[in-house]
């Protein structure tokens, strides 16, 4: 094989190897290395959200050593987003409604903070449109895309709306410069319970929930917002409240990914979530609210396939991955080892045609050693030289077998011994001066 295909060949090969290495360690990093280390922007410090994260990352780096978190605190939840979106993180705390939610992937539902409208005792009002026009306490910090929705869909002046603290809705109440308090958080311990219990304190009795009918034309008109339900007794107490099922709309708390994150990290993440929860919740409720996605949901919010895959039991087995490139690997051999060796033959066959040919030219020349003039002799000796030069070519470049060398190389120095006894002949000598005598007569 000439040396130039041969570094063809070698660069070919060490181009698909390096190709195929760094799709590996970009796409599938887990498959040659042990860990896998993903950033990970938790949202403010000292959040609920946040320290539920902070317990999970310190129980993964402690039993799950495949792949490690490393946690990105951030002022708010939308500057987690716009680490996801610049690619500065792996994964991020987002809310449903952020741009960020969209473009990224859902592995994991955090939280879901929803509305509550809480009534106080003996109120008539039985529906979110009789609100309009009225006087309504928000809490401080009200969720604004929460509210904006909220607002816009019952038809309700931002002038009536009046912002206080928790702690104000009761005394408000009572005194009747509201008819009723708007308050957004989890659908569980928190602000929600918070404030039903402070109005209760006010009232010495129990307030009501309003129940938002609309729920599902409020999440038809803004796709970002679920509508759930606040089941009986999700709030405790005793009796447990609320007394029946509340159906209202909420933001949920995501963990989003990035898009290229490998299917098989996702499900791996999605997985230790689900078994770390558990272990949360007897240190922290609110790890009580995390859930797995939907895998139905809408293509607004997409679910990485990753996570669908291990909730729906067809994640592959690191092995099966494994087996899967090698099966690859090997189909990739399968298909370009008979072009190389296609190659290598045409090469070789060529080769064999130029031995071949000087072959035939020796012998031609083994006639001409019998029979030729002293000038004709001198002529063959010297193609002869050139022949035996090209053959040790061809053998350094391993082109041509070294026994046809060998058998070839015999024949031309036995006839160069010819053509050299020949020409210390004189009989050939004088044989060729007449023959030069006679060409000048004529």
């Amino acid at each position: 094989m000439r040396l130039w295909l041969k570094i063809v060949v070698a660069v070919g090969a060490l181009s698909l190897v390096a190709a195929a290495g760094a799709y590996t360690l970009t796409r599938y990093p887990a498959l040659i290395s042990a860990r896998y280390t993903l950033t990970l922007a938790t949202g403010p410090v000292g959040s609920d959200g946040q320290k539920v994260l902070a317990a999970f990352i310190r129980d993964l780096s402690a039993e799950h050593p495949l792949v490690r978190l490393v946690p990105v605190p951030t002022d708010s939840l939308a500057d987690s987003a716009k680490l996801l979106t610049d690619g500065r993180v792996d994964i991020a705390v987002v809310r449903s409604d952020d741009q960020a939610a969209a473009h990224g992937r859902t592995i994991f539902v955090l939280r879901q903070d929803g509305v509550a409208v809480l009534l106080p005792p003996a109120s008539k009002i039985e529906s979110g449109s009789e609100l309009a026009g009225k006087k309504l306490a928000v809490a401080n910090g009200f969720d604004p895309g929460l509210l904006k929705a909220f607002t816009e869909f019952y038809g309700l002046n931002t002038a009536d709306l009046m912002e206080m603290s928790r702690a104000e809705f009761g005394p408000a109440l009572k005194a009747r410069r509201v008819v009723a308090a708007i308050v957004a958080g989890p659908l569980g311990p928190g602000p929600i319970p918070d404030a039903f219990a402070n109005i209760q304190k006010s009232f010495k009795a129990k307030p009501s929930y309003l129940d938002i009918a609309e729920a599902d034309a409020i999440v038809a008109r803004w796709p970002s917002y679920e509508s759930v339900e606040i089941k009986q007794g999700t709030f405790g107490g005793t009796p447990t409240e609320p007394t029946e099922t509340i159906n209202t709309f909420a933001v949920r708390i995501l963990l989003v990914s990035r898009a290229s994150l490998p299917d098989r990290v996702a499900g791996e993440v999605t997985r230790m979530l689900l078994t770390t929860k558990a272990k949360l919740v007897t240190s922290l409720p609110a790890a009580a609210q995390m859930e797995a996605p939907d895998t139905e949901m809408s293509n607004l919010l997409p679910v990485h396939p990753g996570t669908v895959a291990y909730l729906d039991g067809e994640q592959e087995s690191l092995l099966d991955q494994t087996v899967n490139y090698y099966w690859l690997a090997v189909m990739v051999v399968a298909i370009f080892a008979p072009l190389v060796g296609w190659v290598a033959s045409k090469s070789r066959r060529r080769h064999n045609n130029e031995a071949r040919a000087k072959l035939c030219r020796v012998v031609e020349l083994v006639t001409l050693a019998k029979n030729g003039t002293a000038d004709e002799l001198a002529t063959a000796d010297a193609e002869l030289e050139r022949i035996t030069e090209w053959l040790l070519q061809r053998l350094v470049a391993d082109e041509i077998e070294r026994d046809h060398f060998q058998l070839i190389e015999r024949i031309i120095v036995q006839l160069r011994a010819t053509i050299e006894k020949r020409l210390d002949d004189p009989a050939t000598a004088g044989a060729s001066s007449k023959c030069r005598l006679k060409q000048g007569l004529a």
